[in-house]
């Protein structure tokens, strides 16, 4: 077992807060804190306790066999499959979909790594710990047209009435609005807030994402993103809620706390409310306007154990509540101690985990029993 050292890191879209207060630092944070990693993505993995000082990326690379297990490797390869992150956006994150593994791979092919860097999906999962509020999966046009006449803006209105009769007429609007000429985007935009401020008032679901899309306008004015969030579901999850987000799926999260698990990937193309490169058209072409995240609570997998159900075969979240075996013996885990004091122990031996803090364990640590009190949760490869 290996005691984590996680990554902060410091993008601009995080909360001088959120990070800090769960780990007892000084609030506020001198710069904002995006995410913490627990994982051996090569961007940011994870210290570990071993002598040689070898992160968590070096130690699986050093031995894939040993530390991911052969059916792991076999399945997915010599990379740790899954990432585990706290994710704590101060404001909205970028409007975003990601490709399934045969779009990546199909495009590579011609293009090599200059828009998709490897050939996975990367799927994720979003486990609220705070309220979170997001914005995932499209409207269907019916919806679109309804908020499109409430808010009575005239390039919106033509969008919809121009996808009338389309093959996917949802797809259409979306492809209509990112077409807005560069001049016009600010004066659209500024109409669409405006109407939002005055839908805002109203005591129904699209009052609530009204009021949300013009709390974002504070922080990316007349951004063209703006619109495309009208034409996305707007959601709040409870502490306990998840949702799973799947290729093709477009969303954006605007503020709040969470566990996140994914693949381990960097194949993300981009729509909006970001100063990263935009691809409108590959988004457009891998985006699924009839997907959208699945959402809903863990389940019992067995006593003590629930696990939060996801399409993905690199990863399955579960919750353990200490006095349980951990599940997933036969690959790599990643142990997270949300809060509390847990013991971790093996025929190889044991490991305290306090107030956020992780582990990583190996394919060949065997059986893993959680002794303690505290919020623990844990990541495995699903069927292993």
């Amino acid at each position: 077992m290996d005691r984590l050292t996680p990554v902060v890191f410091n993008d601009a879209w995080g909360s001088h807060v959120a990070i800090a207060s769960l780990q007892g630092r000084s609030i506020p944070a001198a710069e904002p804190e995006s995410e913490l990693w627990m994982g051996a993505h090569e961007s940011g993995p994870a210290g570990t306790d071993r002598p040689e000082g070898s992160d968590l990326a070096a130690v699986v690379a050093a031995d894939p066999a040993r530390e991911l297990g052969a059916a792991c490797v076999e399945r997915h390869g010599e990379r740790l499959p899954f990432l585990l992150k706290v994710l704590a956006p101060g404001r909205a994150i970028s409007i975003q979909a990601h490709p399934s593994a045969e779009q990546a791979r199909t495009l590579r092919e011609s293009t090599g790594d200059a828009v998709y860097v490897d050939d996975s999906a990367k799927p994720e999962l979003l486990l609220a710990i705070a309220p979170f509020e997001v914005f995932v999966g499209m409207r269907d046009a019916e919806e679109v047209a309804a908020i499109a006449t409430r808010l009575d803006v005239p390039a919106l209105s033509r969008a919809v009435e121009g996808a009338r009769g389309a093959d996917d007429p949802a797809h259409a609007v979306l492809a209509a609005v990112l077409a807005t000429p560069a001049a016009e985007v600010a004066a659209f935009t500024r109409e669409v807030v405006v109407g939002c401020v005055r839908l805002s008032e109203d005591d129904d679901e699209i009052g609530s994402a009204a009021a949300a899309v013009v709390a974002v306008a504070e922080e990316h004015p007349d951004d063209i993103g703006l619109v495309v969030l009208l034409l996305m579901h707007h959601r709040v999850l409870r502490p306990g809620e998840y949702i799973d987000v799947a290729a093709g799926v477009l969303h954006s999260y605007v503020r709040g706390l969470g566990i996140e698990v994914l693949a381990n990937s960097d194949n993300v193309v981009r729509a909006g409310l970001t100063s990263k490169e935009v691809n409108v058209p590959e988004l457009l072409r891998i985006v699924d306007p009839s997907a959208d995240g699945v959402a809903g609570r863990g389940v019992a997998l067995a006593e003590g154990v629930e696990s939060y159900p996801s399409a993905s075969d690199r990863f399955l979240l579960h919750r353990v509540v200490p006095g349980r075996e951990l599940p997933g013996g036969a690959g790599p885990r990643l142990v997270f101690c949300l809060r509390g004091d847990v013991r971790l122990g093996s025929a190889r031996g044991e490991l305290r985990l306090g107030d956020v803090e992780s582990a990583f364990l190996p394919a060949d640590e065997g059986a893993v029993h959680l002794e303690g009190r505290g919020e623990v949760y844990v990541v495995t490869v699903p069927g292993l």
